[in-house]
């Protein structure tokens, strides 16, 4: 009850915080892009288009997606307004009052993950209805677009999937950034967070640990090119390391002198 408490409470000031507001960035960016791709102003290509050389609808979803992933928008956002929401809570002080309701600091954390997870859930969300709306407004009628939902590229279960291993693979690092944020000024938490997980990143992308092809990052590569491979493991193996990360950062937070 402890945590369902302070969720409600975290997601309350999630909400009303204005950094939150970058999260919707990918969106409006998103809808920018397609406008332009439809009158010419941006070059769109991509493997993932059909056969017939134009994009379905969930070509355009899985082509943007890997490319706001690829350029790490989605990573820089997240760890962003973690590192502010919690690492700033600290520096301030503000976490007194927190602390000062419950009276027990490791619920705090677990609560303080899960609002910020739902909150990226929620702009995870957004994004994608906005690239598909974005598609059927924009591009659908256009010269690269077939006005199709179904893809001969890609199906709508490895898409979904595909998304939610980006997902956890970005949830990786904000619990990073917790740890880091424990210890850290906001800014300082920010860059090396975004610092791991640029350079986990490219390790994973290279394939330089054999390990790597159980990262989600991996599968959700992977998944681009319809091969479902390695997806248990991988679900597994990065819901274990976040748990970890957020025992180490609760048992830590004890220790952590409040000023």
């Amino acid at each position: 009850m402890e945590i369902w408490t302070i969720y409600k409470m975290e997601m309350i000031k999630t909400l009303k915080r204005k950094n939150s507001l970058i999260l919707l960035i990918p969106s409006i960016l998103i809808v920018i892009m397609a406008f332009g791709i439809s009158t010419g102003g941006l070059t769109f290509t991509g493997a993932v288009a059909s056969g017939d050389g134009r994009f379905a609808c969930l070509d355009f979803v899985t082509a943007m997606w890997s490319f706001f992933n690829t350029l790490g928008i989605w990573g820089i956002l997240l760890i962003l307004v973690t590192a502010f929401q919690f690492s700033g809570e600290i520096s301030s002080g503000q976490i007194k009052m927190t602390l000062l309701r419950i009276g027990k600091r490791c619920p705090i954390i677990s609560a303080k993950f899960l609002a910020l997870v739902t909150t990226a859930l929620g702009a995870f969300a957004l994004f994608t209805f906005a690239a598909g709306g974005s598609y059927y407004l924009f591009v659908a009628e256009s010269s690269i677009g077939n006005g199709n939902f179904s893809s001969s590229m890609i199906d709508l279960p490895n898409a979904a999937a595909m998304i939610g291993f980006i997902f956890l693979h970005l949830a990786l690092f904000m619990a990073v950034t917790l740890l880091a944020g424990l210890f850290l000024s906001p800014f300082i938490a920010f860059i090396i967070s975004l610092v791991s997980m640029f350079a986990v990143s490219y390790l994973i992308n290279t394939n330089a640990f054999e390990l790597t092809k159980y990262s989600a990052l991996s599968v959700s590569n992977h998944l681009i090119s319809g091969k479902a491979e390695y997806l248990l493991p991988a679900f597994l193996s990065s819901l274990l390391v976040i748990i970890l990360l957020l025992i180490l950062t609760s048992l830590l937070f004890k220790r952590v002198d409040i000023k």
